[in-house]
């Protein structure tokens, strides 16, 4: 169950916003085979002057067009985050021309005690 951030410069229509978080989500499903109906996204649209990206550092260039994805997610192996670090970079560009270097990703770990969906459970734990 990762739980994605996706943040970006305010100004994308519905329809933008709708095929990034698909192609977030069917990456995910592709790279880290979580199950289809597990979609948690918040997208988080931000003024220009309150998304202070540098867009330089780490030998990247990038433009107004960047998005990061602060995803926050149970264990994965390393194998996983890079295959979906590189397949989303591919993705992004296919389905709507976002530059690799436009593409900030973010994991934070945190283990299956930490989440309840509902009900005071721990469903992870089941």
């Amino acid at each position: 169950m990762p739980l994605i951030n996706i943040h970006l410069i305010e100004g994308k229509d519905s329809a933008y916003l709708q095929r990034l978080g698909d192609t977030v989500h069917q990456t995910l499903i592709d790279t880290w085979n979580i199950p289809f109906d597990d979609r948690f996204h918040i997208i988080h649209e931000h003024k220009p002057s309150h998304f202070q990206i540098d867009k330089k550092m780490w030998g990247v260039n990038r433009t107004d067009d960047t998005i990061l994805l602060h995803i926050i997610s149970s264990p994965r192996t390393t194998e996983m985050k890079l295959n979906f670090y590189k397949k989303l970079s591919e993705n992004l560009k296919d389905t709507l021309k976002i530059k690799g270097d436009d593409i900030f990703i973010n994991i934070v770990t945190s283990q299956v005690e930490d989440w309840s969906f509902a009900n005071g459970e721990a469903q992870l734990m089941a």
